[in-house]
């Protein structure tokens, strides 16, 4: 496990592992007893057609992850202190399961999956320019933290739109990683196609965020969302954020396609 803010495995993020570990058992064996004590209030569940379970109704369909019991996966750990996130990987199955510390215990915050073996998405034919979430959002920050880390954000959100790849990397941590139904991609990754959208005039205005939730921690902040495309299906969209140096960075984002929703398509006009 390596890069920026890889877990070593002689902390005491351990017990986030023995958890996750835990609580990926219990499902298999439909042991909801021993599941329920892993599994936060405010847990949410995606799955990989983008069906979404809080935590009660995860408990009682205890549903079996497209990984089945994870053998032959790879899996990889970031400790963020209060929050530990596994990222789980085999062929065109992804799984990010969120873990955070509440006083001495570990439980799950989000388990959010994506499947890339889907059929593509409608094509979007995208917009230039559009005010949500680059400069607006459907949402009033509850304190700084929220305010600041959403600010960050949208700084990089703009930066999409405007196809400045350098300064959307200021947003980005070292590890980042956005994973959707036809893109696993790194921050290199993901700057490479930035460029390549400057190069080409491209329409790269990000989908406008329909809501939000945002949970709080020390130096970290994970943002469950959903989006809407332009032209196409909704998305429920999981970010981390961490705090570095006295900024916010977006880490992590896992986009799951809403199967059970209408293709809808935003009037643009010319922008």
């Amino acid at each position: 496990m390596s890069g920026a803010g890889a877990l070593s495995m002689a902390s005491g993020a351990q017990a986030a592992f023995a958890a996750d570990r835990a609580l990926v058992q219990a499902l298999i064996a439909k042991n909801a007893a021993a599941l329920s004590p892993l599994v936060d209030q405010d847990f949410i569940y995606v799955d990989g057609h983008g069906r979404l379970l809080e935590a009660k109704g995860f408990a009682g369909a205890m549903p079996a992850s497209a990984l089945g019991n994870e053998g032959g996966a790879k899996m990889l750990l970031r400790d963020y202190g209060d929050i530990v996130a596994a990222t789980v990987e085999r062929d065109k199955l992804f799984i990010l399961r969120v873990w955070v510390k509440r006083q001495d215990a570990w439980r799950a915050l989000v388990w959010h999956e994506v499947l890339q073996d889907l059929p593509p998405p409608p094509h979007n034919p995208g917009c230039k320019l559009w005010d949500n979430p680059c400069r607006t959002i459907p949402y009033a920050p509850r304190d700084d933290d929220e305010r600041d880390c959403l600010a960050a954000w949208q700084r990089l959100e703009t930066a999409v739109m405007q196809h400045d790849a350098e300064v959307w990397a200021q947003h980005v941590a070292d590890e980042f990683l956005v994973v959707g139904q036809t893109r696993r991609h790194t921050k290199s990754e993901r700057k490479a196609v930035i460029e390549e959208q400057k190069r080409t005039d491209a329409n790269s205005a990000p989908p406008p965020l329909v809501s939000a939730r945002m949970h709080g921690f020390n130096n970290t902040m994970v943002m469950t969302c959903e989006h809407q495309p332009f032209h196409g299906k909704a998305a429920q969209v999981t970010r981390i954020f961490v705090k570095r140096g006295g900024q916010w960075l977006m880490a992590l984002s896992f986009q799951t396609t809403r199967q059970d929703t209408l293709v809808k398509t935003i009037k643009t006009g010319k922008r």
